[in-house]
């Protein structure tokens, strides 16, 4: 079901952006624990299994992750160093065990991120980056903790929105209707992670009752 929902996301994407083929998405949520790195991974796996040559960026420079299906080798090199024109991406490129798909890892921790990503070397990256790759992907810190992830929905194709059935918050909707109004943000999607099955769909849940659809959307964030 995981897999056919990420299929299904890959397949609207075409629907959200029109910039022809070569495509910026980020992907963000308020807080973690949402899934946002889970939905940014498989993604960009779903995308280069479809022939496209994709990278995936870590731009959490704050916390690095430890739990990938692949090995980082070297921790001191990666989006901070290239910002600070340490090092040049293809020095830090990882390479996966999927074809066609890479990673960049957010490299050692910075003492002033936001104010890396001003530098404008982070726009003439994501450049470079477009003539290589079909895809880059951008998994964000939380936009509800920094403000980070709001820097690269600014320069995103397409923004993708996590929020997790059972675990964001009501308010979460408001905090992301703030972000799009204050920034003047567009091409903004929600994702809707983790949603618990009823038991009683039928195939892909098309013809699942309207009535016990509803009251799922209404209960699913805690007030």
């Amino acid at each position: 079901m995981v897999s056919e929902a990420i299929r299904i996301l890959r397949t609207n994407l075409d629907f959200f952006t029109s910039t022809g083929n070569k495509k910026i998405i980020s992907i963000s949520s308020t807080i973690s624990g949402e899934g946002k790195s889970f939905l940014a991974l498989n993604l960009g796996g779903v995308l280069a299994l479809s022939k496209k040559k994709v990278v995936l960026l870590d731009l959490d420079m704050r916390k690095n992750k430890i739990n990938l299906p692949f090995k980082v080798e070297a921790h001191d090199k990666g989006i901070s160093t290239i910002l600070i024109k340490k090092n040049h991406w293809r020095e830090c490129i990882v390479s996966t065990s999927l074809e066609n798909f890479d990673y960049l890892p957010s490299g050692p921790h910075p003492p002033n991120p936001s104010e890396l990503l001003l530098n404008g070397e982070f726009s003439e990256m994501l450049n470079d980056l477009k003539e290589v790759y079909d895809y880059i992907v951008i998994d964000t810190p939380p936009v509800g903790l920094v403000t980070d992830g709001i820097m690269a929905m600014k320069r995103s194709d397409l923004s993708i929105y996590v929020l997790r059935a059972n675990y964001s918050h009501k308010e979460f909707l408001n905090n992301l209707q703030r972000v799009i109004a204050i920034n003047k943000l567009d091409r903004v999607a929600i994702v809707l992670n983790a949603l618990p099955s009823s038991g009683k769909t039928n195939g892909y849940g098309y013809y699942e009752d309207k009535t016990a659809v509803k009251k799922r959307w209404l209960n699913l964030f805690r007030s």
